[in-house]
């Protein structure tokens, strides 16, 4: 019987070995990347792009043209496609799904309950936990990022028409803007947009990709706005005019609806936290003084 435990000891020990030696191998053939002109990575995802690189080799080729056009609109839209390509996306959801299901079956570990099934269970929960992560954090930042884009569009917008009606054209409105405008998502679209001009693409082209890439129903309404005036030859400040109101009305009713909902949202942590104190305490001097008085 002791033999038998110490073969399987070693076996073990050799099956971990050899998966290291594996993934070490793996890891030296990743071809290292030039990040230099992309956008730094976050904290956690630095510490596991070599995991990331390798995962990328593994499933980029085997992926459908549809995956990466999907992928590629989702980083788009959240601002993140100078961050992770399409295949380093998935590379990322692949290693996210594995890293989470190991973490979860460290939890019976630490307790003390070693049962396979257990284990299972807790790496079975965390695969589809940690492949929807990396989707859920970049619908975040796309929501983050629609928030800024609303806010700062009636500042761009009202610069862009200051200087339409000074007399310069939408292309050179568009470069005061930027370089006067707040800081932020907006600024570096419109800059993104500047710089296909240059390259020689159409102006109507270059704003039907910027409001493609963002998927905001605002910018889409400026560029449609901006593409009709050109089309049919009309007064563009005015134009630009009506959406900086439109853009303002609309964020002061979004502010006036945000005010409506916070009693409503306020509720629950009012019934489950502060009013069950106050009873508590009401409770104790009505107590006190039923009890002093005798009646209890």
């Amino acid at each position: 019987m002791t033999w038998i435990l110490v073969l399987v000891g070693l076996a073990a020990a050799s099956t971990v070995v050899l998966t290291l030696l594996g993934i070490r191998g793996l890891l030296q053939a990743v071809p290292v990347v030039d990040r230099n002109y992309q956008d730094p990575l976050p904290p956690v995802l630095r510490l596991l792009w070599p995991l990331v690189q390798a995962a990328t080799q593994l499933i980029g080729p085997r992926l459908s043209a549809a995956q990466l056009e999907s992928a590629h609109k989702r980083l788009q839209a959240a601002g993140q496609d100078y961050v992770l390509s399409p295949e380093e996306l998935y590379g990322t959801r692949v290693v996210a799904a594995i890293s989470i299901g190991l973490l979860l079956m460290l939890f019976p570990l630490v307790m003390g309950k070693l049962e396979p099934v257990l284990l299972l269970m807790c790496f079975a929960f965390g695969l589809p936990l940690g492949w929807l992560y990396p989707l859920m954090w970049i619908g975040e930042r796309r929501k983050l990022r629609s928030k800024q884009v609303v806010r700062d569009l009636p500042t761009f917008l009202d610069f862009i028409t200051m200087s339409v009606e000074a007399g310069l054209n939408i292309t050179g409105a568009i470069e005061q803007a930027v370089l006067r405008g707040p800081p932020g998502p907006l600024g570096q679209e419109f800059a993104r947009m500047l710089r296909d001009l240059r390259a020689g693409l159409p102006r109507a082209e270059a704003l039907r990709r910027m409001a493609e890439r963002m998927d905001i129903a605002q910018i889409t309404s400026f560029a449609s706005a901006v593409i009709q005036a050109d089309k049919v030859g009309a007064n563009l400040s005015e134009s630009l005019r009506a959406q900086a109101m439109q853009r303002r009305e609309e964020r002061f009713l979004q502010a006036e609806k945000l005010a409506l909902e916070a009693p409503v949202k306020m509720m629950f942590p009012l019934v489950v936290f502060f009013f069950p104190q106050v009873f508590f305490v009401l409770g104790y001097f009505i107590f006190s003084e039923a009890r002093r008085q005798g009646l209890l």
